[in-house]
């Protein structure tokens, strides 16, 4: 395994990075007022009054940040992925907003495919944000020929690799897609990432019958298909 470890990349770029999002904003307390729009006006106003006393800049952080950057850190640490075996949180971004479409597009069909009995066209909204990385990641994207378990569908190889990159300290790494010619950026240490930006909505809508997902940035407008069928 030593040879995975012998290339480095110098990363200081805005990483993409592709969330489960609402396109349309909603009332966050209709839960709590059963509709009532004045008990909605006055727990807006109080939520308000609690960030007016919020030192400066903590509420950026504690949104645009908990979303786009420390959700996998503070809320999944859990979760297993490709390179997470769920005792530590690992970010995934891609150096390519495409990639990201395909990565995500993915793990939706995968989701939805679970569904018994599911004969329905899927939306699912999701955002897109930019977020600045600023780290030396171990570079893996041209490993793939002599470690094809990079890009496989049993994860072991690489959750072991994680467990190694995470355990000695390095802030992450970068690793070729396994759903296109993309780069993953798989970050391990939240420090390295900062400035989360949102740059763009996507909608996506998923055909169970014809295995693939159709991708919308402007409703109406296809961006691009996903065909899914060789994926399952």
């Amino acid at each position: 395994m030593a040879t995975l470890f012998d290339a480095a990349r110098d990363v200081s770029q805005d990483i993409f990075r592709n969330i489960v999002s609402l396109r349309e904003s909603q009332d966050l307390f209709d839960d709590l007022t059963d509709g009532d729009e004045e008990l909605s006006r006055t727990a807006i106003e109080l939520e308000a009054h609690v960030k007016r006393d919020m030192p400066l800049g903590l509420v950026n952080r504690g949104f645009a940040y908990s979303m786009a950057i420390g959700y996998p850190f503070e809320t999944q640490p859990f979760m297993s992925s490709r390179f997470g075996d769920g005792t530590f949180g690992v970010w995934y971004g891609a150096l390519e907003g495409e990639t990201t479409i395909y990565e995500t597009a993915y793990h939706m069909m995968r989701a939805e495919l679970c569904v018994a009995g599911i004969d329905e066209i899927v939306i699912r909204e999701r955002a897109v944000y930019w977020v600045f990385c600023n780290a030396v990641l171990l570079d893996m994207t041209a490993k793939g020929k002599d470690f094809p378990q990079l890009t496989a569908s049993d994860y072991g190889f690489t959750q072991q690799l994680g467990r190694r990159t995470q355990r000695e300290g390095h802030p992450g790494l970068l690793a070729r897609s396994a759903r296109s010619e993309g780069t993953n950026a798989v970050i391990f240490n939240p420090d390295v990432l900062n400035n989360p930006r949102l740059a763009y909505h996507l909608s996506y809508a998923f055909d169970p019958a014809t295995q693939t997902v159709k991708v919308e940035r402007t409703s109406g407008e296809l961006l691009m298909v996903v065909n899914g069928a060789s994926w399952f």
